[in-house]
């Protein structure tokens, strides 16, 4: 049996516990307050800060050490300077929205090690610096949307290992050297929707990945892609290839995308021929989606060829089908 003073001891310092807690509680909505950057909010004790000011011309000193989120929104940021985040070493999240950015300075991620999403979306970054992204190992998600990024070098994005994602919609992508994505083991999804001035090469292959699933190159203003153009995404499971000037499409392009599951085609000026037919059997008989289902958007291949055809749906390849036998 405890003795009495035993008994005494526990109960005052279950009691201290609970005290301490209940103070920690009081204290800490205090400290955030103080230590909260002028022209920014603070949520979740630190956890989240929210700068959103057009005075801010540069990323906030945060003394915050628990904050994961740093949301920097419609701010005047034009430049990105070295070790401008070393005092956020675990920070998971960064987002650049609308911020007016031009230049990044090599080192400017530096000690951002945990950082697994990064997005800069909607400035006037029109280059990336090699070395950029080095040393964000856990970087997972790299979204660039609505820049003016007109060419990446090979070695751009070197170092992201565990990258699945890069978004590079409404860029000025002028071309791509084919191994830019080769050294990105897990990379998954890739984005270049309307980069309206894309060379999409068909006498050679577009991208090198062994990985790529989903490859994204709607409103690009594609007039033609052919079996070179996606030699070497054999794992490829998505190719949207929407609102393009596409006449048809190469039977010999699905038969070389032994996983392909969905090949998107709306909004191209498609030619119902008889080798648009062959795709469409291949297709059907492999069930390969072609219906697109997208945000304000549902949309089925079309035909644009004679005047009793003319916009509709590429099922008239069926009746085609049919017809040949």
């Amino acid at each position: 049996m405890p003795s009495r003073l035993t008994v005494v001891l526990v109960s005052l310092l279950l009691e201290l516990s609970v005290l301490i807690f209940w103070l920690w509680l009081a204290i800490l909505p205090a400290r955030v307050s103080i230590l909260c950057p002028e022209r920014c909010e603070c949520k979740k004790g630190g956890y989240i800060v929210i700068c959103n000011s057009p005075s801010l011309t540069a990323p906030p000193l945060i003394r915050l050490t628990d904050t994961r989120v740093l949301l920097l929104r419609r701010n005047e940021i034009i430049l990105l300077e070295r070790d401008r985040f070393v005092s956020l070493t675990e920070l998971e999240i960064l987002s650049l929205w609308e911020c007016r950015l031009v230049t990044i300075e090599l080192g400017a991620f530096n000690v951002l090690t945990k950082l697994t999403e990064l997005l800069i979306v909607g400035n006037e970054i029109s280059k990336i610096k090699l070395g950029t992204f080095e040393n964000m190992i856990n970087l997972n998600k790299l979204v660039l949307r609505y820049n003016r990024i007109d060419h990446l070098n090979s070695d751009v994005f070197s170092g992201l290992v565990n990258i699945k994602t890069i978004d590079l919609t409404a860029n000025t992508l002028q071309f791509l050297y084919p191994d830019t994505f080769l050294g990105l083991p897990k990379l998954q999804y890739l984005n270049l929707s309307i980069n309206r001035g894309l060379l999409i090469p068909t006498d050679r292959n577009f991208i090198n990945s062994h990985f790529l699933s989903h490859l994204d190159i709607s409103h690009c203003n594609v007039s033609s892609v052919s079996v070179g153009t996606f030699t070497n995404v054999s794992a490829q499971n998505v190719l949207d290839l929407r609102c393009n000037n596409l006449w048809t499409v190469d039977i010999n392009i699905v038969r070389a995308l032994p996983e392909l599951s969905k090949l998107y085609l709306y909004g191209n000026p498609l030619q119902c021929n008889s080798q648009l037919k062959e795709v469409w059997r291949w297709c059907e008989h492999r069930n390969i989606r072609t219906a697109y289902d997208g945000l304000n958007e549902v949309g089925v291949s079309e035909c644009d060829t004679q005047k009793e055809v003319m916009g509709i749906w590429w099922g008239v390849v069926r009746e085609m089908a049919v017809l040949s036998g």
